[in-house]
């Protein structure tokens, strides 16, 4: 998750990480978040998950069927 120190301080080292002030840090260890989040000099953002897609959700298709017209000359398969 990232944490983002909000101090006055540039700077700040806790817990085996350094933290700039206002520029987010990837901790990933559980006890060290629980422990910034009760503090009001750390503010944790909560990582951004790709949205899952199932299987052909949200693809168009451009396939011609058998015997359709094309759109570009307005010609149908069987005529060529």
């Amino acid at each position: 998750m990232l944490v983002k120190f909000t101090g006055t301080n540039h700077s700040l080292k806790a817990y085996g990480y350094r933290f700039e002030k206002d520029k987010p840090v990837e901790v990933d260890d559980s006890k060290v978040l629980a422990k910034l989040k009760e503090r009001s000099d750390f503010e944790v953002l909560e990582t951004e998950k790709p949205a899952s897609r199932k299987k052909g959700e949200g693809v168009t298709s451009a396939k011609v069927e058998e015997g359709g017209a094309n759109a570009d000359t307005g010609e149908g398969k069987a005529t060529e």
